[in-house]
């Protein structure tokens, strides 16, 4: 599974992903925020591998920018072996779901 929030930039949802060339990781990052971060202390050191990350080489991730434009309800995504992604449930949902399927199993008990 992997997550549609920034973990290394304040846990918020990706608006827009990025990564830096001079990066090996596929994982992206939030580039308003890390943009945000530089202005006020330039460090330009990528939030995930700590490697040189200027501006000139960071590029947007397309893929994730396109999975984050697709499923704007969902905090999780699954990738398939296949390369394709599925959208995961939000925690609230699945729990609400089985306190559904919980109260009609007791009531089908007592009819």
């Amino acid at each position: 599974m992997r997550e549609l929030a920034c973990p290394q930039l304040g846990k918020m949802r990706l608006t827009v992903p990025c990564r830096a060339l001079t990066c090996a990781h596929l994982q992206s990052f939030d580039a308003a925020l890390y943009l945000q971060m530089n202005e006020k202390k330039p460090t330009w050191t990528c939030p995930v591998c700590d490697k040189k990350a200027p501006y000139e080489s960071l590029i947007i991730d397309g893929l994730f920018m396109e999975i984050l434009n697709s499923c704007s309800d969902c905090d999780e995504i699954q990738f398939m072996e296949d390369g394709s992604w599925c959208p995961m449930k939000p925690k609230k949902e699945a729990s609400e779901r089985e306190i559904h399927q919980r109260i009609r199993r007791r009531l089908k008990l007592l009819t």
